[in-house]
C-alpha cells in the first residue's frame, strides 16, 4: 500500500517522512518465546490544519498505536489478568514463556471495560484481610453468578446497609455470623432473609465439638482405659471361628510426660497461665490489663478466659500426634553415667610412645 489515512483528519497522505523497525511481542510458539519485527513507514500529514504533523502507518490485525504486544498475546495477557491479577497472573504467564510484569497485568485490567449494571438476587458477605491484623475489607459477591460485585472499607454496618439500600432487589444475604453484617443487613435490607453460609455453619460445628469433646477428655480417658478389645468371634472371609484371644487393656498415651518421663513444659507452661489468667479475672481485671500484666497476647487471654476447665486446653497440648509415637515403646534410653571423678586418659610423653615410664631400669 503506498498511501495511509492520517488517524486525526481521516486525510489520505502519500508522503513518506521516515521508516523505523518496530518490535512486538507475539505468543509464544512451540513453548518459546517470539518477536514480530517489522519496518514501519511515518507519513505526513497533508492536512495543514491537522494537529498531527506525522502519524506512523498501521497493519491491521497485527499492530495499533503505542502497543507492545500483537492483538493474540494481548488477548491472552488480558485473560491471565481477569482471573489472576498481577503476581500469580505473572507467574503463570512466565510458566507459560511470556515475560510480562505485574504491574503490566494490573494495567490491563484497569483498561476493561465496565461491566453494565446489573441486579443481585443473592448476596454473599464476607471479610478479608488487606493486612492481616491490621486493616480489613468487605467484599461482596454475586452467588448466582459466581462474581464479585463491590469492596467496601472496613468491617462495619453503615457501608453494607448504605450499599443495600440503593439495590432493593436483593432477596438473601448469605453471611458468617458477624454482628456487624447483621445490623447492616437488618437496616439496609429489611426484605432480605439473612443465612449463614455452608462453611461457617461447619467451622462452628467443629468448634463446638471440639470444645465439648476437651471438655470431657478425663471422662473419655477413664472410659478406654477400662475399655477390653477382644477379637471377633468368626471371620466374614472364611465364615470360621477365630479362636479365643486374651483380652488386652488399653492404656491411651500419657501426653503430659515426654518420653523420659519427665513434665513436659508444655503442660506446665498452659497450667500456670491459666490459674494466672482465672486468679485475675476473679479479682475483677478486664481482659486488656491482663494481657499487659502478663505480658500475653490478647487473644491468648481471651482464650484462656473463656475455657471453661483446664482440661479443655491441655487436650490439645496433651493429645499431639507425631511420626515417632509408634516407636517410641521401642526406643533405648541409655542410662546416665555414675557420677565420680571424669576418666582422662593417659598422659603420653614427648615422643607420643604413652605415659612415661619413671621405674628404673635393671642392673
Amino acid at each position: 500500500m503506498q498511501t495511509a489515512r492520517c488517524p486525526r483528519c481521516g486525510v489520505v497522505s502519500w508522503r513518506v517522512h521516515g521508516r523505523y523497525a518496530r518490535r512486538l511481542a507475539d505468543a509464544p510458539v512451540g513453548g518459546a518465546p517470539a518477536v514480530v519485527e517489522l519496518m514501519v513507514r511515518r507519513f505526513k500529514c497533508l492536512n495543514p490544519q491537522c494537529p498531527a504533523v506525522t502519524f506512523a502507518e498501521q497493519v491491521e490485525g497485527l499492530t495499533s498505536p503505542y502497543a507492545r504486544y500483537t492483538p493474540l498475546l494481548g488477548t491472552l495477557l488480558t485473560s491471565i489478568a481477569a482471573c489472576l491479577a498481577g503476581r500469580p497472573g505473572a507467574r503463570l504467564a512466565a510458566e507459560l514463556s511470556i515475560r510480562v510484569a505485574k504491574d503490566k497485568l494490573l494495567e490491563l485490567l484497569r483498561g476493561l471495560p465496565e461491566l453494565p449494571p446489573f441486579s443481585v438476587g443473592v448476596l454473599g458477605v464476607d471479610d478479608f484481610a488487606l493486612r492481616k491484623g491490621d486493616s480489613y475489607a468487605t467484599i461482596l459477591v454475586d452467588l448466582e453468578d459466581r462474581r464479585p460485585v463491590e469492596v467496601l472499607p472496613g468491617r462495619d454496618a453503615e457501608p453494607l446497609a448504605a450499599w443495600l439500600r440503593g439495590h432493593p432487589e436483593v432477596e438473601v444475604i448469605c453471611r458468617d455470623r458477624a454482628g456487624a453484617y447483621a445490623e447492616g443487613a437488618r437496616s439496609g435490607a429489611p426484605q432480605a432473609q439473612q443465612i449463614a453460609d455452608a462453611w461457617h455453619l461447619l467451622r462452628n460445628l467443629a468448634e463446638a465439638v471440639e470444645k465439648t469433646v476437651g471438655a470431657h477428655h478425663p471422662c473419655i480417658r477413664a472410659t478406654f482405659t477400662t475399655a477390653r478389645v477382644v477379637a471377633e468371634p468368626t471371620t466374614a472371609s472364611t465364615g470360621m471361628a477365630k479362636p479365643p484371644v486374651e483380652e488386652m487393656l488399653f492404656v491411651p498415651p500419657n501426653g503430659t510426660r515426654d518420653v523420659l518421663g519427665r513434665p513436659r513444659r508444655l503442660v506446665a507452661r498452659t497450667i500456670e497461665r491459666y490459674t494466672a489468667v482465672q486468679q485475675l479475672l476473679s479479682e475483677g481485671k478486664s481482659l486488656a490489663s491482663i494481657s499487659r500484666q502478663l505480658r500475653l497476647d490478647h487473644s491468648t487471654v481471651r482464650r484462656f478466659a473463656r475455657a471453661q476447665t483446664l482440661d479443655e486446653l491441655l487436650v490439645k497440648a496433651t493429645n499431639r500426634t507425631s511420626i515417632l509415637d509408634e516407636h517410641k515403646p521401642r526406643l533405648f534410653i541409655p542410662a546416665r553415667r555414675q557420677s565420680g571423678p571424669p576418666h582422662r586418659p593417659p598422659r603420653r610423653d614427648s615422643t607420643g610412645s604413652g605415659s612415661r615410664d619413671t621405674r628404673p631400669l635393671g642392673p
